[in-house]
């Protein structure tokens, strides 16, 4: 039996382990075709603040963010900003890829330098050609990400700011890498539609029940996960 051949060096950035080995987008794909995507990807560096995109532009490759987070956000004609994600390091930006012509419903905002490896969308489209077990897996990854949508959309539906903020937080603690949250108190108003000075009497709230713990520079110490999921719960009964 020839040896099973151990994950390669990413050759594009330098990492310890490919950039693909650990998203869900790829996780199901055999680590040869892994090699090769990455193998044909993009490095590319973005200062704080430049845009990776803009509303109406073609979506027509996968970023995967190496370093730093990107804010995806949209605004309204009053020029009102509504942040409907931040991201991190490990994450990747890829819906609609799989829709001829689609193009991005909002902006990607560098809220820090960020580096990126970019797998242009025929590349990958190539890869998984003819493979119907990697179609059934992101089927239900798309599944996945409507249903998140869907309570992202119920969240903001709550009109007891407290009960907003708990899901908010738990969320982003489940999605975040690291021990902290790491958002302004701006940041955390336009993605929940709250005033930013009800984000900063609720956070003091719970900072004083002991919940959470605020570290500074934008940083939240979650301390307290069962009262938030208490509250957040208690305000959808």
């Amino acid at each position: 039996m020839p040896e099973t051949q151990l994950p390669q060096r990413c050759e594009v950035c330098g990492c310890a382990k490919l950039c693909t080995e650990n998203l869900s987008l790829f996780r199901e794909l055999p680590m040869a075709v892994q090699e090769r995507l990455t193998a044909q990807a993009v490095s590319t560096h973005h200062v704080r603040g430049s845009r990776l995109f803009q509303q109406g532009d073609p979506i027509d490759e996968i970023r995967i963010i190496r370093r730093g987070q990107v804010k995806l956000c949209r605004f309204d004609t009053d020029g009102r900003e509504y942040i409907l994600d931040v991201l991190s390091a490990g994450n990747s930006i890829w819906e609609g890829i799989f829709r001829p012509g689609a193009e991005f419903v909002y902006d990607g905002v560098c809220l820090t330098d960020v580096e990126l490896c970019e797998v242009r969308r025929p590349v990958f489209l190539a890869e998984i050609a003819g493979k119907p077990e990697v179609a059934s897996y992101l089927i239900g990854l798309l599944s996945i990400r409507l249903a998140e949508a869907q309570e992202k959309a119920l969240l903001l539906t709550i009109r007891d700011p407290r009960v907003r903020m708990a899901g908010f937080l738990l969320d982003r603690d489940r999605r975040w890498p690291g021990p902290e949250i790491n958002l302004k108190l701006e940041e955390i108003a336009a993605s929940i539609g709250l005033r930013e000075e009800t984000v900063s009497r609720v956070l003091r709230g719970f900072e004083k029940s002991g919940i959470i713990e605020r570290m500074g520079k934008g940083k939240i110490r979650l301390r307290d996960r069962d009262m938030l999921r208490e509250i957040s719960e208690g305000g959808r009964a």
